[in-house]
């Protein structure tokens, strides 16, 4: 029968929990690693999101833009337009009162 010694048996169990211990800190290596790598490509992912932002916001601001000035360009012509038909109105106005004029002399 074997003798087991005291110190012996707590050798073993000490090199167990390390055995243990060692274990559990290559698997917090990995985890590492994987989440390093992981950010890294998040922020590859985000750098590219922020361009195809400013992109799409320069693109906008031009469109913003052309349509702010077709609207201003709208408006001018519509003012315009409206001011040329007061004008014929009026002529036509003039000619009228004329024709209700000659009517009453006659």
């Amino acid at each position: 029968m074997q003798v087991k010694l005291p110190i012996f048996e707590a050798m073993q169990d000490m090199l167990l929990k390390l055995s243990g211990i060692e274990e559990k800190v290559r698997q917090l290596v990995q985890k590492v690693e994987y989440l390093k790598k992981e950010n890294i490509i998040l922020i590859e992912e985000n750098v590219s999101l922020k361009q195809e932002v400013e992109k799409y916001r320069v693109g906008t601001a031009g469109v913003r833009e052309n349509f702010k000035d077709r609207r201003d360009g709208t408006v001018i012509h519509m003012q315009t337009q409206s001011e040329h038909l007061r004008r014929e109105l009026d002529k036509y106005i003039v000619e009228i009162d004329k024709c209700i004029e000659l009517i009453n002399s006659m």
